[in-house]
């Protein structure tokens, strides 16, 4: 009974945590992209970079506009949404379990899961960048460009919180809080992505 009033406690203050990072990040995102310091950074690094590389493949005019959100929503929903559920199956105390497809235990894909996933939405967020010069939009003119910027910097504290919250029972459960929270942060991107593709 007292560990179960602990947790309460616990859960309280880490809901309250998970509700509150990623608005902070929002707001973050927001001011950095309105305040127009990274604008010319990236235009410069783009151009260097990953413009000559797609133009140099040619891709169809489908790909151009689709290709991006096509790839980030199967990170967002195959390694995002199953790392999530292994999380909160590691929390529920079935670290050991086996997983699907692979040889490791819940624990030690969720990590993986969840860092390949960083990984290829910080290539994709620049893909992403890169067509939208593409199709001479403006950079960084959406709020699909601030919930990325925002999920990023969020998906990094969270796996800084991971690897750091050892044994700790309070930072576990905002980890786990959090990853969810992010989660949904992430599907409301994609959702914006989706109406922003649909635009034009």
């Amino acid at each position: 009974v007292t560990k179960a009033v602990a947790d309460g406690s616990d859960d309280t203050a880490s809901k309250a945590i998970a509700a509150a990072v990623p608005v902070i990040g929002l707001a973050g995102s927001a001011a950095l992209i309105n305040a127009h310091v990274i604008d010319e950074p990236v235009l410069s690094y783009l151009n260097t970079v990953g413009v000559p590389v797609i133009n140099a493949l040619n891709p169809p005019e489908f790909v151009i506009h689709w290709f991006h959100a096509l790839n980030m929503g199967v990170v967002l929903f195959a390694m995002g949404g199953y790392g999530t559920y292994l999380g909160w199956r590691i929390r529920a105390g079935y670290g050991d379990e086996d997983t699907f497809g692979t040889p490791d235990s819940a624990a030690e894909l969720h990590w993986k899961l969840m860092a390949g996933m960083g990984f290829f939405f910080l290539l994709g967020g620049q893909g992403g960048l890169i067509f939208t010069l593409l199709e001479d939009r403006t950079l960084f003119a959406s709020p699909h460009a601030i919930t990325a910027t925002a999920g990023l910097g969020v998906l990094a504290a969270q796996g800084v919180l991971g690897a750091t919250m050892k044994d700790s029972e309070t930072l576990r459960t905002t980890h786990a809080y959090l990853g969810s929270t992010l989660m949904a942060l992430f599907v409301a991107h994609a959702a914006l992505g989706l109406k922003l593709g649909l635009s034009f």
